[in-house]
């Protein structure tokens, strides 16, 4: 794109990446697109290459003299990629370039001072409350590098021209200066490595229901100024397939670029993913499928699989069965039978059971969950109504119109049915609606196996 005679000479170099992961002296650089503006925030022109598409490419060393031309001495803004930046340069001294420091400035952070009322800072969010056009605007791998490009180009352009009227940002103006000191050199300054080769197509993202939107809404839950460019490359990363339990102790590289220590950006990565389970369940997703995902994010962040279900089974609003130190045995509960389909999904998922999201709950589970939550029945009387008489007691006579049911003995696991006897004398009134109906032996029933039993 030819200048703009119009416009003055360019201060800024709106730079969008494709890179090919997060590990900075292993990934490469695949795309690259530059927007030049100048102090009044102006466009002066625009230039893009495709370094490594799925056919012919260019190599980096070809249009490395072009890259010189167009990035020395501007401050260079990114939306939030100061780790595609780390990886331009690395690939730029693997092939002999001795660059000095980048003076660079990100329009997420920019955004708190120019935009402080939005809640979700994505590169098209701030470019709808700017007011900034953003073709195919969406998240990456989805818009172009060069759309990306543009669309900071436009919303520095507002930055610049005080948006709403707000006071310029000191260090909009400042970069400039830096990056004017520290010009880049006219060529390599030594030979270049050997060739590195290329990785593989990476595989799917880990994230399918909570991908998007959930992440974005995680970040604005817990994210300030320092951690927001952090967090936003986590989620952006996840989203895309770059971030996986597999390339994780790559973010050790992306810590230093966000000035964070190791131990900060652990705190902030804990806090972004309990955000997200708390939302997880605050809209019901958290069966099979969700937790398996969620696992898979903490796995990825360092964080223990406990602060997946703990949180669960806080926020049931159902009392889950207590057992009793020394037996063993249940404790009595407050006697609710009476839930919605939410409790009892999150009271099976707690306790292991397999349920499947969005489905009728099976009555397997219902019939668990009441039985967890039913009244303790009190067996006592009816234990010592079936004891065998002692010597002092003698027998009881049967009444001639007793006619019981047999005793029979149950085959492999069946309970045996044995018949209650009825006491000789008792008057008419104080008759036992059980008289004569089988009871089950509940010193012979098994317990049943942990996980989702079978209907």
């Amino acid at each position: 794109m030819a200048r703009d005679e119009g416009v003055g000479k360019p201060a800024y170099a709106a730079v969008s990446t494709r890179i090919t992961g997060i590990r900075v002296a292993r990934a490469r650089l695949r795309e690259i697109a530059v927007v030049r503006v100048d102090e009044r925030g102006g466009v002066v022109d625009e230039w893009s290459a495709v370094l490594h598409p799925d056919g012919a490419w260019i190599a980096l060393a070809d249009v490395a003299a072009t890259l010189r031309q167009r990035l020395s001495q501007m401050a260079i803004v990114t939306h939030n990629g100061r780790l595609g930046i780390e990886v331009l340069r690395a690939e730029l001294a693997h092939l002999g370039w001795h660059l000095p420091a980048f003076a660079q400035l990100t329009t997420i952070d920019a955004s708190y001072h120019y935009l402080p009322n939005l809640v979700h800072r994505r590169l098209s969010d701030c470019c709808t409350a700017a007011g900034v056009p953003f073709e195919g605007g969406g998240i990456p791998p989805n818009s172009s590098p060069v759309n990306e490009a543009r669309a900071v180009a436009g919303l520095l352009s507002r930055f610049v021209q005080s948006v709403g009227g707000v006071p310029d940002l000191p260090e909009l103006l400042q970069v400039t200066l830096r990056a004017w000191v520290y010009p880049w050199p006219e060529a390599p300054s030594r030979m270049a490595e050997a060739p590195r080769p290329w990785p593989g197509r990476r595989g799917p993202g880990i994230l399918t229901t909570l991908a998007g939107q959930p992440l974005a809404d995680a970040i604005a839950a817990v994210a300030d100024v320092h951690t927001h460019g952090y967090l936003a490359l986590i989620a952006e990363t996840l989203h895309d397939g770059r971030l996986t339990p597999e390339t994780a102790a790559g973010l050790t590289d992306a810590e230093p670029l966000y000035r964070l220590t190791p131990d900060a950006a652990a705190d902030v990565r804990r806090k972004f993913f309990d955000a997200l389970v708390h939302q997880a369940i605050d809209a019901d997703r958290y069966h099979l499928e969700a937790r398996q995902e969620l696992w898979r994010v903490a796995d990825t962040l360092g964080c223990p699989r406990d602060a997946v279900i703990e949180p669960i089974v806080e926020a049931t609003p159902v009392e889950f069965p207590k057992l009793d130190d020394e037996t063993g045995r249940k404790k009595p509960t407050d006697g609710r039978n009476a839930a919605t389909p939410a409790q009892m999904r999150a009271w099976a998922i707690a306790n292991g059971f397999d349920v499947e999201g969005y489905i009728r709950l099976p009555w397997s589970i219902v019939r668990a969950f009441e039985e967890a939550h039913a009244e303790p029945v009190d067996r006592t009387a009816r234990a010592a109504a079936t004891e065998p008489p002692t010597r002092e007691q003698p027998v009881p006579e049967q009444p001639l119109h007793d006619q019981s049911v047999p005793t029979t003995p149950g085959a492999g696991r069946n309970p045996v049915l044995r018949p209650r006897p009825r006491p000789a004398h008792r008057r008419d009134r104080d008759l036992d609606p059980d008289d004569g109906v089988p009871q089950l032996d509940f010193d012979r029933l098994e317990t049943p196996p942990i996980g989702n039993p079978v209907v």
